[in-house]
């Protein structure tokens, strides 16, 4: 069974592995392991599509049309070289005959060579002109045609007698550019070699380049390979995060309610101890109130003062138990006591009448003295 699981975890590695290096794609093991018809999917899609998302067999196309390009290219460049070594060669012919001045012969080889240059660019000029003409019109420069240009064989003749001074003299230049080319390419430029051997060494240049291109590409394939792996482990890294933050969450979620509950008996013992160390603290403070407060004068007086009302209490309970003695009496004797209490109020209220009269009489008795004299 373990096998069989094995098999399955490579198989599957092996098929994300192939899509994410033949298309634009990055896929994870568990997206494969989740969705196993997208990967025969991708798989399928991967046989008719290139890494960059095209289709092959538009890429043949475009591989085909690229290398008649390049032919044509190639073929191009070789002609622009010559026609451009032609020109520099001229160009320091002119140069140099300002300084100083050649001899017959080379004055005629140059001469013939510029006439060559010449009639050739205006051959080339008409027989743009040509394609691009949408009649059969001829094109002319100047009231000349290509087939007057060419006519007789005196374009022949001068080509036939410049060849063989003027190739060696290219190969020459285009053995130099190629030598300096060497040397540029050379990374130990301490090195001394003969000349024989520098050419042959830049005459190998180019499979040289193209050697090193296809190792770069080789590396090129490697790195991204280093990255499909680097990308790999992140997604895996960050997957096996994901699941330790789910498992944390999950232990925080199962056990909050247990440390809560232990974190508020902790805290109820805490502010149990703070209430009780508050209520020692108020009676120390309470102790030390009551001592300065209370001294043992201030104790004496308060004694003294204690006895005086106690006894002024006594006193006051004696009067209250007399009085009610006295009334209690006073209601045995029944209903002839509100007569009594009646007749009381009568004297008292004629007492305090007569009392009025003789203070009135004392005060008028003075002042007849005092006008009969």
């Amino acid at each position: 069974m373990h096998d069989l699981v094995d098999l399955n975890h490579v198989t599957t590695e092996a098929s994300v592995r192939e899509v994410n290096m033949n298309l634009p794609v990055h896929m994870s093991e568990s997206d494969a392991a989740q969705n196993p018809g997208c990967v025969n999917l991708l798989k399928a899609l991967s046989q008719h599509l290139t890494e960059d998302g095209t289709s092959k067999h538009m890429e043949e196309a475009h591989k085909l049309a690229k290398e008649k390009m390049e032919g044509a290219r190639m073929g191009y460049l070789e002609k622009h070289i010559l026609h451009h070594e032609v020109h520099q060669l001229l160009t320091e012919h002119n140069i140099a005959s300002h300084e100083v001045a050649p001899d017959s012969k080379t004055a005629q080889f140059y001469e013939a060579l510029q006439q060559c240059v010449a009639t050739a660019e205006a051959c080339d000029y008409l027989s743009e002109r040509n394609d691009s003409e949408e009649h059969g019109d001829k094109a002319t420069l100047l009231g000349l045609e290509k087939d007057k240009l060419l006519a007789g064989n005196h374009q022949k003749k001068m080509v036939s007698m410049i060849q063989p001074q003027l190739i060696p003299l290219i190969e020459e230049r285009l053995r130099k550019q190629c030598e300096e080319l060497q040397s540029f390419h050379e990374t130990d430029s301490s090195s001394t070699t003969g000349d024989e051997l520098t050419f042959a060494k830049a005459t190998q240049l180019p499979d040289v380049l193209r050697s090193e291109k296809m190792k770069l590409e080789e590396e090129k394939k490697q790195l991204k390979l280093a990255k499909l792996l680097r990308n790999k482990q992140f997604w895996q890294y960050n997957q096996i995060l994901r699941e330790a933050l789910h498992t944390l969450e999950k232990l925080i979620t199962n056990h909050r309610l247990r440390l809560q509950a232990d974190s508020d008996s902790i805290t109820t013992d805490w502010l149990d101890a703070r209430c009780h160390a508050m209520s020692l603290k108020i009676r120390v403070f309470e102790a030390k109130l009551l001592c300065s407060t209370y001294t043992p004068e201030v104790l004496q007086a308060m004694k003294t003062a204690r006895q005086q009302l106690e006894g002024a209490v006594q006193e006051r309970e004696k009067d209250l138990m007399r009085h009610d003695q006295a009334l209690k009496n006073y209601k045995a004797i029944g209903s002839d006591f509100e007569e009594i209490v009646r007749e009381y109020q009568e004297l008292t209220a004629a007492i305090d009448n007569k009392k009025w009269a003789l203070r009135e009489l004392k005060q008028a008795l003075p002042e007849e003295e005092l006008g009969h004299r």
